[in-house]
């Protein structure tokens, strides 16, 4: 595990957090996305940069904050970006939960498929 980041806003405590946090577990926490309502991120506690980092517990917390996202159905994406390339534009590591609805456009079609038709483009 890694010590909080002054500059960080998803290390807590430094006053830089912005959003309502929904849930809270030993090692991680659910907020709803500022940018994107209707997406939540589950975020651990602690400033890691690496899915290595995280303790085998985190990996539990996860199941426990992914089971509280609100109104979740059984139609959604879990993301993990890495790298700016993969579209990380925070070192501070956050997992996606996007809820996938049939009647919106993007409804079928996963990571893998969006990556291909915008390389195409």
């Amino acid at each position: 595990m890694t010590k909080a980041e002054p500059r960080c806003p998803f290390c807590l405590g430094n006053d830089l957090f912005k959003g309502e946090i929904l849930a809270k577990s030993a090692h991680g926490y659910l907020t709803e996305d500022n940018f994107n309502p209707g997406n939540y991120l589950i975020i651990p506690m602690t400033h890691n940069t690496s899915p290595y980092e995280l303790s085998d517990m985190w990996w539990a917390d996860v199941k426990t904050l992914m089971s509280i996202v609100p109104g979740l159905s059984d139609q959604y994406n879990v993301s993990l970006n890495i790298g700016s390339d993969a579209g990380q534009s925070l070192k501070h590591l956050h997992f996606w939960v996007i809820p996938r609805l049939r009647e919106k456009p993007s409804s079928g079609k996963g990571l893998t498929r969006f990556i291909a038709e915008a390389d195409a483009a």
